[in-house]
This record gives structure tokens, C-alpha cells and sequence, in this order.
């Protein structure tokens, strides 16, 4: 009697409030095109939908969360809705953009169940998409058992995808309708026995709908709870949230408790998505009172030559040992040269070779640290210090304080860490390991020191709240194509609508020898080469030299290696120049002409000075893009370097073969640049 009770009062309560209205259940983007609708069904159970311009891009879809003390999947009742706007302008530490708007239409739907339990769905709608959380209401601990956030397609909508995994996001991409994600099709985009036993993508999945809206879902701020996966049924046609945990709890939590944003970005063209915001909005102000040590760089390292098995991390291996305090002195004094600010070491400390334990505050006896340290500050180099630890993250946090005030004591302001493998007890996207991530993060910003991290979690713009996150890797980046199976020629095409979508990413771009094996005999630089059965191919990276420039301007972070040899720059000098000039700190970001999988063109400004560029690449298919330069100042003139694929290459033959030109140009001027096979072109503008 007494819940019956209850639920009547909600009844006439949400009657008084209004909501019954359809106005006050929807609520719409700041230029009216996205307007996002909330109900309640007969069952009880929450559902939204969401259109674009008109047209429905996710249909109703249900939500609600399973907690340990209560269901809220079904059985609520909507009490009522706030409405709220929002405006203002903020300035980022580093990005695409100096400043950016945090503009959005909020709605905050109330729910009860029949004992009175609340349960509420925050949503912002910006321009640029929507964001959507619950927040549990009380005090104490619950334990969050399971999630149901849907996304239900109207169509069968174009997708762009990698399998769906717990622990890994290092597949290709496919490129299926949605009705191909079967476990047949994941099973194809890399190694099986890491992925989901049923059909499920990772996030960013980016889909176009047949009148050419671009969807792309994923998340934002995410603390304290598992990442996101998404399971696909064929027959609903619809994504649901799956998180990772290895037991029946997903997270436990402390009360009021907001999960993380589920996100999803909309525009009518595939360079919105680059240039979208949504993701760094949804999260809390820097938390950092300075952050003036926080510096974009780029940077050279050992690391390529060890993949080329050149040499290796270890003391005592198949090949010399890479990190020697001779042969690092050898890249500081590279990067002096080329006016670069930082050379990553890796194989430097003791602990290299499966099984073994990795000590963080112990070098191996060839390499001297305060020696090294010291001579890059002449030379203005930072040492970039390394801490993989092979999956053994309880070997890690046992020791990460004592081996961030190691690095903070010798002067060591930026690490890259690494967990290779299998975590025992544990999934990378587990609850467990979102807060180890996040606690390095935590752990290096109150010693001054930057991170970027490998084999992470997927970023979701935590590092608007701390900046010192300055990238990380999380796909198939450029040591792919040294070994393994390689990456396809459409795979550098798709990462800006997907996995850059997410946040800044540690591709490692920058590759001149790119027929640097060879199972006949090493190529020279502008030999024909043709793929047959007689060349290993699998293991070369598939692009041209321009493509490899191009990288800097379309792949966005705020730190870039220069990946290749010191040598290797020297065989194309006048390429290296756009290397040496490119910036990677941004006051704005345009992408003029993109096709998800086959081409993007983008614009950067310099954050710290007028100077524009630009870069395009292409996949495996040569194409003529027409750049239109109106985003330059009318009334001045500027001088374009451009520097394209000449007409011979292509991705498989003579891909080093390039052209470099001058041209003047102004706000009217349109360039039309040909991309060859794989190809791409970059352009310097001042």
C-alpha cells in the first residue's frame, strides 16, 4: 500500500510540473539543428532519441543503470525536468584551438522508483553533439552491477569500427554497414582471443547515415568507472554499453556518484568530427594552478632503431644494447641540431626480458643518467625518461612515487609509460585500471612531470582537468609497420574520425626510409617497386614520403616524434625543413575536405604566430583535392611551400619521389594538389 501510495503522488506530481508536455521533454542544440528527446514507456523504462536536422539519428533507445541496492532499468517514473543554458569561453593549455566555447542547452531529467530511489540523466547539447550521464542520488558505497545505455541506428548505417575488446584497441579498422559487425568480421581486424566473445566495437565508432550525417559515439570524463565498449545486436539493430570488470561488479562507487558522459558527435561532414570539442567541454576546468612547465614539443628517440631490431632494450640481446649513454648523446645532439626539445630513451633501466622485475630507479651500467641529463640541458634537450612494466602494474604502483621523484630529482620532466600484455586479475579497461591511469596522471603533475601513455585506456578529454596527460597511443600506430602484420593503406585515413576523435594521439609519424626492408635487397631510396610474391611488403610502411610529412598536421597531439633514424633525414634534406617548422600547439583547426577511410585535408593555424599549414593524405588510391585557402586573411598575400608527391610515386612505387614549390598565394586562391597512391602533401604558409 505504502509504494502504491508513492507512485501516485509521483504521478501527480510530475502532472503539476508540467512535463507531460512535450516541450518540456525535449530540449535542442544552441543553433536548433540536434534536439534530443526523453520519455518514459509503459514499463517504466527511460528512452531517448536524438535528431539532426530533422532527420532521426539514434531512434528511441532505453537507459537506466543496475546497482547492488536497485534496478533503475525499469519500473521508474519521470518527476520532472529542469532546464538550463550555459555560455562561456575558456582557453586550453595546449590543442587544437586556443580558445574554445563551452556552449550547450542542458535538461536534467529526474527519476523514482517506487520506493523512492533517484536516479537522474544530466544532458548538455552543444552544436557539435550530445553528452549524456546518469547520477545516483544518497550517500554511502553501491556497487554499479551493470549499465543499459543504448544506441539505437534507424538504418543500417555505414560504420567505421575496431573489434570489441577489454583490453586491447591495436586492431585495423573495418568498413562494414552495421549489420557487419559479426564475430566473423572482428575476428579479421586482429587477434581473436582478446576480443569479445560476441559482436562489439571499441570506442570512437564513427557512422554515416545515408543522408550523410556523420555520427560518432563514445565518452567523456572518465573517473572512477570501467570504459566503454559497445555490444551490437544485429536484430535491434542497436549498440548497448558494456563495461569491462572481471567479476559481477562493474564499479564501486561512492555516493552522489555521476557515471561518465556517453557522448555522441554529430555534423553533416566527416571533418566536423576533427574539429569537435564536445569530448574536452564535457570535463572540469584545469585542476593545475601552473601549468607553465606543461610544454607541446617534438621529439626524437631510440625507439625506431630497436623495431628495426638495429638494436635492442636490453643489455645482452641478439644486437647492441640502445640505450647507452654514447649512443643517446647521439640523438641529443641531433635534436639540438634540428631544434627539437626532447629525446625519448627507452631500454634504459634494469628489468628488460619477459619474467623480469623492472626496477624505475636503476639504469643499466651503459648508461649514465646525470651524464645524460646534464648534457642535453646544454644542448637545450629534454631527457624524455620510459617506464614499461610488461603488465605487472602491481610492480608499478608499488614503485611509481619513488620513480616520479627519481625522474623530478635528475631533471626528468615527461615519461612515456607501457603495459605491454595480459594484466593478472585485471582488464586495461577495467575500473582498476582507469584509476591506476588516472593516478599516474595525478602522481606526475605534482612533480612537474608530462605523461604519455601506451597501451591505455581510451582518452575521454581528462586532459582538459590535467594537461600534463599530453597524448597517447591506444591503436595501430606507426611500429606496425615494422613488424606484425602491418597496417592497411585506408588505415591513416580513418584514425582522425575515429580514434582521434577521442583525444590527442602518439602515432609517431615522421618515417623517410620507408623501403627500409626488404626480403630481395634493400631499396634504394627511388627504385620501382612492386608488390609480388618476391617482397615481403606486409612489413614496409605503406606511404609515400609526403604522406609521412602530412601526418604532422592531420594526426593531432601536442607532442610528435620524429620517428626515423638521424640519418635517414639526412637523404632528404629540404623534405626535413616542414619537420623541423612544423608546430604542434594550435590557435585553430579547419578540415576542408575529408571522406572517413579515403582522404582528409586539414587546416592548422599556429598558435604562436600567423603562419598556416596544411596537410592531406589519401589511401591506396590516387586523387586531385582542390584546396580552397579562404581561411587567410583577406588583403595580404602569403607564400605557400608546398611539398607533394611527384609523378612517379605512389605508396608501392617510388614513393620517395617528390616535388617541393613556392607559390604565392592570397584568401581567394585554391590549390589543386594531386595525391598519389598512399600519397599526401604538406603545405607551409606565411
Amino acid at each position: 500500500m505504502r509504494r502504491s501510495l508513492i507512485f501516485a503522488l509521483g504521478l501527480l506530481l510530475a502532472a503539476c510540473s508540467g512535463i507531460t508536455g512535450n516541450r518540456g521533454k525535449e530540449t535542442t542544440s544552441p543553433d536548433g539543428r540536434i534536439r534530443f528527446a526523453i520519455d518514459i514507456n509503459e514499463e517504466g523504462i527511460p528512452q531517448y532519441s536524438v535528431m539532426f536536422d530533422g532527420e532521426t539519428i539514434i531512434a528511441p533507445s532505453a537507459l537506466g543503470l543496475t546497482t547492488s541496492e536497485c534496478d533503475y532499468r525499469s519500473g521508474l517514473q519521470l518527476l520532472n525536468i529542469d532546464h538550463s543554458s550555459h555560455s562561456e569561453v575558456w582557453q586550453p593549455v595546449w590543442g587544437q584551438y586556443a580558445e574554445i566555447e563551452d556552449c550547450y542547452n542542458a535538461m536534467t531529467a529526474n527519476f523514482t522508483t517506487a520506493d523512492n530511489r533517484k536516479l537522474a540523466l544530466e544532458v548538455r547539447l552543444y552544436n557539435d553533439g550530445v553528452g549524456m550521464r546518469y547520477t545516483l542520488d544518497g550517500e554511502g558505497e553501491v556497487d554499479i552491477l551493470d549499465e543499459q545505455t543504448e544506441f539505437a541506428a534507424v538504418a543500417d548505417y555505414e560504420a567505421h569500427w575496431i573489434a570489441g575488446s577489454y583490453d586491447d584497441d591495436e586492431y585495423a579498422y573495418m568498413h562494414t554497414p552495421l549489420s557487419g559487425i559479426t564475430r566473423e568480421t572482428m575476428a579479421k581486424s586482429g587477434n581473436p582471443a582478446r576480443q569479445l566473445p560476441y559482436p562489439a566495437v571499441n570506442t570512437p565508432v564513427t557512422m554515416v547515415t545515408a543522408n550523410g550525417t556523420h555520427v560518432a559515439i563514445h565518452e567523456a570524463a572518465l573517473w572512477h568507472y570501467p570504459a566503454m565498449s559497445l555490444r551490437y545486436d544485429a536484430e535491434r539493430n542497436t549498440f548497448t554499453s558494456d563495461l569491462a570488470a572481471v567479476g559481477e561488479v562493474k564499479s564501486r562507487v561512492e555516493l552522489p556518484f555521476s557515471t561518465p558522459w556517453r557522448t555522441i558527435i554529430v555534423g553533416d561532414r566527416a571533418g566536423e568530427l576533427i574539429e569537435s570539442t564536445l569530448t574536452l567541454n564535457l570535463n572540469e576546468p584545469c585542476r593545475l594552478e601552473d601549468t607553465s612547465w606543461i610544454r607541446p614539443m617534438k621529439y626524437v628517440g631510440v625507439w625506431w632503431e630497436m623495431h628495426l631490431k638495429n638494436s635492442t632494450w636490453d643489455m645482452g640481446g641478439s644486437a647492441p644494447h640502445c640505450a647507452t649513454t654514447e649512443n643517446v648523446k647521439r640523438y641529443i645532439d641531433f635534436a639540438a641540431e634540428a631544434g627539437f626539445d626532447g629525446v625519448l630513451v627507452e631500454g634504459w633501466n634494469i628489468g628488460w626480458g619477459w619474467g623480469e622485475r623492472f626496477d624505475y630507479c636503476k639504469p643499466y651500467p651503459d648508461f649514465d643518467i646525470d651524464e645524460i641529463v646534464a648534457y642535453g640541458r646544454e644542448r637545450g634537450v629534454m631527457l624524455i625518461g620510459h617506464h614499461e612494466t610488461y603488465a605487472n602494474v602491481v610492480n608499478y604502483e608499488e614503485q611509481m612515487e619513488a620513480s616520479y621523484d627519481y625522474y623530478a630529482a635528475k631533471g626528468v620532466g615527461s615519461v612515456k609509460t607501457g603495459y605491454v600484455g595480459s594484466i593478472p586479475n585485471r582488464y586495461h579497461n577495467s575500473r582498476e585500471m582507469v584509476d591506476h591511469y588516472n593516478r599516474t596522471v595525478v602522481e606526475a603533475a605534482k612533480r612537474n612531470i608530462t605523461v604519455d601513455i601506451h597501451e591505455p585506456v581510451h582518452p575521454t578529454g581528462i586532459c582538459r582537468t590535467y594537461p600534463n596527460l599530453v597524448s597517447a597511443e591506444g591503436m595501430r600506430g606507426q611500429e606496425w609497420q615494422a613488424w606484425n602484420s602491418g597496417n592497411c593503406i585506408d588505415h591513416n585515413p580513418t584514425l582522425p574520425f575515429t580514434r582521434n576523435v577521442a583525444g590527442a594521439m602518439d602515432f609517431t609519424p615522421g618515417i623517410f626510409d620507408v623501403r627500409y626492408h626488404n626480403s630481395v635487397n634493400r631499396a634504394a631510396a627511388n627504385e620501382e617497386y612492386k608488390v609480388d610474391e618476391k617482397h615481403d611488403y606486409r612489413f614496409f610502411v605503406n606511404s609515400t614520403l609526403m604522406h609521412q610529412l602530412a601526418q604532422y598536421v592531420v594526426f593531432y597531439s601536442p607532442i610528435q616524434m620524429v620517428a626515423d633514424l638521424p640519418e635517414n633525414y639526412k637523404m632528404y634534406p629540404e623534405a626535413f625543413t616542414f619537420i623541423r617548422n612544423v608546430p604542434v600547439d594550435w590557435a585553430d583547426t579547419r578540415a576542408l575536405d575529408c571522406k572517413v577511410g579515403d582522404y582528409a585535408v586539414v587546416a592548422r593555424r599556429d598558435k604562436h604566430s600567423d603562419k598556416w599549414y596544411v596537410g592531406g593524405i589519401t589511401d591506396g588510391s590516387a586523387r586531385e583535392v582542390s584546396v580552397a585557402l579562404d581561411f587567410l586573411e583577406e588583403g595580404r598575400s602569403y607564400r605557400a611551400t608546398i611539398y607533394r608527391d611527384g609523378e612517379r610515386a605512389g605508396w608501392d612505387s617510388y614513393p620517395t619521389d617528390h616535388i617541393i614549390e613556392q607559390v604565392e598565394v592570397c584568401h581567394d586562391s585554391v590549390l589543386d594538389i594531386r595525391m598519389a597512391a598512399g600519397g599526401g602533401f604538406a603545405i607551409e604558409i606565411e
